[in-house]
């Protein structure tokens, strides 16, 4: 199963306000104005989804919803779409090798 990261984490990730971020993808046709993906975005599941559900309204009763998701993939486009450097994500650190154990000496 693919990571994905909601609008609010992926602004996090990006270091820009989550309604910064919205509004920027809004600019560049990747959300449309209920922030769900619109054009070539809509269907492209390597790069964004949507995770869909209901909750209870008091007054509309039972309301479904849609939230923006974004893969690790998809980070890297609008990353790059929108001209922000992602090197600091922690999927993009070179892997480093992992370290021996150090056991301790005795002195005798």
């Amino acid at each position: 199963m693919q990571r994905s990261y909601s609008l609010d984490q992926a602004a996090g990730l990006l270091n820009i306000g989550r309604n910064t971020l919205a509004r920027r993808l809004r600019e560049a046709g990747v959300l449309g104005d209920d922030n769900l993906p619109m054009g070539r975005y809509r269907g492209n599941t390597r790069l964004v989804l949507v995770a869909t559900g209901t909750y209870w309204h008091p007054i509309c009763g039972w309301t479904h919803y849609g939230r923006t998701e974004f893969t690790d993939a998809g980070l890297d486009h609008i990353a790059d779409r929108l001209g922000i450097n992602i090197e600091h994500l922690p999927g993009h650190r070179p892997a480093q090798p992992a370290q021996q154990p150090q056991h301790a000496r005795s002195a005798s």
